[in-house]
């Protein structure tokens, strides 16, 4: 069995990765890197204790992803405290994985998956993202960590906006920034995204199913993430649901242009 290392510098936005053997492709989160960066600096909480108490550290957490992507057998090779470990531990049981692969077929390895805390760069994250705890939308909260798709939950999550008259369609027209690079190489297309609305509803595990390039995938993912979501339903408790977006391009007229130029602009 390989072992791969995935060190997930939480606060210092480094995420490398090591290839633990020839003709091996280590496993990894079904997310890109950058995407696991941001979602572990925006959903991370800090234990209470540990923030008063000034106490920071590296979790380093072992683990088995075996070939179907499905994680076992976690476990703390390196603590920094209870707390931290608990909180390094919810985190990573939130995000999903793609197997390893040996000569084209997906093999079962042990992989290393590290966080490190730090106050600072914490307090500093809090500040950007505007917040500093989990509130949620809907009680009670399922706990099973379960993913469901939308064909299984009792109601489906759906987008949670102040005004009632806005709709999504609409929230994607009013923000949209065509990408300057999409329009000189006159790009245009749909953008196909999946990711899991979280109980408390925000987004993870983002997947481009269908790209454009560009930069619209950037955006279509920007726009996504602007977007408050109240969760999915079943037996009466939020869960877990994964759930599709489709953001269209269309070129915009050169008039237009000119107005989305000067908005990136400030």
């Amino acid at each position: 069995m390989k072992t791969g290392l995935i060190p997930i510098q939480l606060f210092l936005l480094c995420i490398p990765f090591y290839i633990a053997g020839q003709n091996i492709i280590p496993a990894e989160p079904i997310s890109p890197t950058s995407l696991v960066k941001d979602f572990l600096c925006e959903n991370v909480i800090y234990p209470e204790d540990a923030l008063e108490s000034g106490k920071e550290g590296k979790v380093l957490l072992k683990f088995i992803v075996d070939d179907k992507g499905k994680v076992s057998e976690i476990r703390i090779a390196q603590s920094a405290g209870e707390e931290l470990d608990e909180e390094a531990l919810r985190l990573f049981r939130m995000i999903e994985w793609k197997p390893a692969y040996r000569l084209g077929s997906p093999v079962t390895t042990e992989q290393e998956f590290e966080i490190d805390f730090n106050i600072k760069k914490y307090n500093k994250h809090c500040k950007e993202r505007g917040y500093g705890s989990i509130e949620y939308p809907y009680k009670p909260v399922d706990t099973s960590n379960i993913i469901y798709t939308k064909t299984d939950v009792d109601q489906a999550p759906y987008p949670s906006f102040e005004y009632k008259t806005m709709t999504l369609s609409k929230f994607m027209s009013d923000n949209l920034v065509y990408p300057e690079q999409a329009y000189q190489r006159s790009l245009s297309g749909t953008v196909s995204v999946s990711f899991v609305v979280e109980p408390y509803g925000r987004i993870s595990n983002i997947v481009i199913e269908k790209g454009v390039g560009g930069g619209c995938n950037e955006e279509a993912i920007r726009l996504i993430k602007l977007v408050k979501w109240m969760p999915g339903i079943k037996n009466k408790a939020a869960v877990r649901t994964r759930t599709n977006i489709e953001v269209n391009f269309k070129l915009p007229s050169e008039s237009d242009h000119k107005l989305l130029d000067y908005n990136m602009g400030g």
